[in-house]
């Protein structure tokens, strides 16, 4: 019996560390969700952020703006349970857009993720911060990851590389010309919306 009431405190200990590593850097109690899963989300309304060098996990940060940003290593993705929480320059997270949180490039960003392990290439929108776990040095939303093809899998080696600077009221560059959500989507998303409030 004591064992188990151990097991259980470490377990509680453990889970927010665990949170806390896949991207949003500020406290999740102070960020609550404003959208549900099945909710359109605005793009944009964030403001450019750079950023004072900080510390995690007792590990300093220096953001700075990097125009040869070209760097290879391992992407992680995240997905429903920071969904429609403000992203770390104030935009709101879309799992099911193209985007994607690094520790110190300029906010918003347009990046070019590859996949080195299939040689799948996309652009994302750089509008938050993290990982903080391991050797990891970029977090994808749910559909960067799935367009990568990493979905399952939950990791992948990949390049990253500094586009440009990207518009403060969303994606409307060509870049993104296929990536907004379809009609389909968009009526699913609202009558799932309608029927979660009857």
């Amino acid at each position: 019996m004591q064992n188990k009431k151990y097991l259980l405190l470490i377990l509680m200990l453990l889970l927010p560390l665990s949170l806390s590593s896949c991207s949003s850097w500020f406290m999740l109690e102070n960020n609550p969700k404003k959208y549900g899963k099945y909710d359109y989300i605005p793009q944009g309304g964030g403001h450019y952020k750079l950023g004072e060098p900080y510390q995690i996990k007792g590990e300093w940060y220096y953001p700075e703006v990097d125009n040869d940003y070209d760097k290879t290593g391992i992407a992680s993705w995240y997905g429903d349970y920071f969904h429609g929480r403000l992203t770390a320059n104030g935009e709101y997270y879309d799992m099911n857009s193209l985007s994607a949180a690094h520790k110190t490039l300029p906010l918003p960003s347009y990046l070019r993720v590859t996949n080195l392990e299939n040689k799948k290439s996309i652009i994302v929108r750089l509008n938050d911060r993290g990982p903080y776990i391991d050797d990891r040095i970029i977090d994808l939303s749910k559909k960067a990851a799935t367009e990568l093809g990493m979905l399952k899998q939950g990791t992948a080696k990949v390049r990253v590389q500094y586009i440009e600077e990207a518009p403060l009221d969303g994606n409307d560059s060509e870049y993104f010309k296929n990536s907004k959500p379809g009609f389909l989507r968009k009526m699913w998303r609202a009558t799932s919306s309608a029927l979660a409030d009857m």
